[in-house]
């Protein structure tokens, strides 16, 4: 949720709003009874004047801006891609925004305004880091870039002027700092290249991206690795935003296989924020179809995710490798590319089988294998799965679950050898199930999963 400076302070040296940082206080107990929390975002100018704010020409990930004051006392942002043309090097016109006086006022800090940011930041922080609150995690700004519309100026100026500053005073109090929000506009190189230019690691706790497929969350791990800081959280805290059916079942089990895989012991190391909640159940509302929720019920990705939900839930929670599938598949980053990951929790062994087509007659190709084919809609496909260390004395029940929860009982199916093996049905059981949400006919889900009761908990 936003904290803005000038909702706080309205007026330079005026007052401070203590009501509104009561109220924003009292949203943040009300997600703790539902047991949420939540991760206030210090962000935006303070709105009071643009007295100081200079012309700025700089150049970054690439690009050429040029932010100059206009005769009305508005603003105007120019970016320029370079580039040869028979040689010569000439100046493209990529992007031209007018930007009025009060929204540059809001997003920029001038050099003296730095002291009043931070009276700002300690203000906020030292009434939410004490109890009822005690929050813990504490964004700064959000999707600072020039392109984005919400920082305009240039990055070295956004660091020491915003984000350090900050840094300092969340640090003091005891607080966290995640940093804010990376753009999915600009390359990841330039945010560990800012990073490293002001020697701003040490100044972060958690790094934020959004919209960036899970190669990127990879790409900002390996990163941290070669700095020595595999401590630091990886977050997205905007992730989603899609009306794709298949969205939250193609990519949230590959996040957990892949934290899983690199060091998840604690708690919010790794973390992902779904955008948006909720929107109004009306095709004329922004997010409509994009949401977890549409109005009082559950959007498509939001039983999707309570599917995930339900079959994750319980403890311990880790990967499970001795899975074998014909066709070959295996962990993939790619989120364009068919997968397979297997969890144990508790005495169930959950494996999500992801199978994307790889032309428009949705035919699958076994990439790992000898490249034979599949069609994912015709007749009754299935992927065989090969569980060596199970035996099928162990097994309770085994179960094919789509991505929105219906259930279909293999238990009679099962093969012994050496090992367990099953053959799971690709495509849905019953896809009367889908008739409600007026999906269209051709609609192909791409991701399953099948679940194992073992007898005991310990049982192999």
């Amino acid at each position: 949720m936003d904290l803005s400076w000038h909702t706080l302070q309205s007026e330079r040296g005026g007052k401070w709003n203590i009501e509104a940082l009561k109220k924003f206080g009292n949203r943040i107990l009300a997600m703790q009874t539902r047991g949420a929390k939540v991760l206030p975002i210090l962000d935006y100018g303070s709105g009071w004047t643009t007295e100081n704010i200079p012309d700025q020409e700089f150049d970054f990930c690439g690009r050429q801006y040029s932010i100059t004051r206009r005769a009305d006392g508005d603003f105007s942002l120019r970016v320029f891609n370079r580039q040869k043309i028979n040689g010569i090097e000439r100046q493209i016109l990529v992007n031209a925004t007018p930007i009025t006086a009060r929204r540059m006022s809001q997003r920029f800090v001038q050099d003296d305004q730095v002291e009043e940011w931070k009276a700002f930041v300690r203000k906020a922080v030292s009434f939410l880091r004490k109890e009822p609150y005690s929050v813990e995690y504490f964004q700064i700004w959000n999707e600072a870039h020039p392109s984005s519309s919400f920082w305009y100026g240039d990055m070295d100026t956004y660091m020491r002027n915003v984000h350090l500053p900050a840094a300092e005073v969340i640090h003091e109090l005891g607080g966290k700092v995640v940093y804010g929000g990376w753009i999915c506009g600009a390359p990841l190189r330039e945010l560990v290249n800012l990073l490293d230019r002001h020697d701003a690691w040490s100044s972060v706790d958690v790094i934020d991206i959004h919209y960036f497929p899970l190669a990127g969350m990879e790409y900002l791990r390996r990163a941290m690795a070669e700095r020595g800081q595999e401590k630091k959280g990886i977050w997205q805290t905007e992730l989603g935003f899609s009306s794709d059916p298949n969205y939250i079942g193609n990519l949230y089990p590959r996040i957990l296989y892949w934290a899983l895989a690199n060091g998840w012991n604690w708690a919010d190391q790794y973390k992902v924020f779904y955008f948006a909640y909720s929107s109004p159940d009306d095709p004329k509302a922004y997010g409509f179809g994009r949401s977890l929720i549409l109005g009082k019920r559950q959007n498509l990705s939001g039983k999707s995710l309570e599917t995930l939900a339900e079959l994750l839930n319980g403890a311990p929670l880790e990967s499970y490798a001795p899975v074998k599938s014909t066709p070959k598949l295996k962990f993939e980053l790619n989120e364009l590319a068919s997968s397979l990951e297997s969890f144990r929790v508790g005495n169930r062994i959950i494996t999500a089988a992801h199978l994307l087509p790889n032309n428009h007659a949705k035919i699958f190709v076994d990439w790992n294998g000898d490249q034979d084919t599949i069609h994912l809609d015709y007749e009754l496909p299935v992927l065989r799965l090969e569980f060596p260390e199970i035996a099928p004395d162990c097994i309770a029940k085994i179960e094919r679950v789509s991505m929105y929860g219906s259930r279909m009982d293999l238990t009679e199916r099962l093969e012994a050898g050496d090992g367990t093996a099953v053959n799971v049905p690709i495509r849905e059981p019953d896809r009367s199930e889908f008739r409600f949400t007026d999906m269209p006919e051709d609609f192909l889900p791409q991701v399953f999963y099948t679940v194992i009761t073992l007898k005991t908990a310990g049982g192999r």
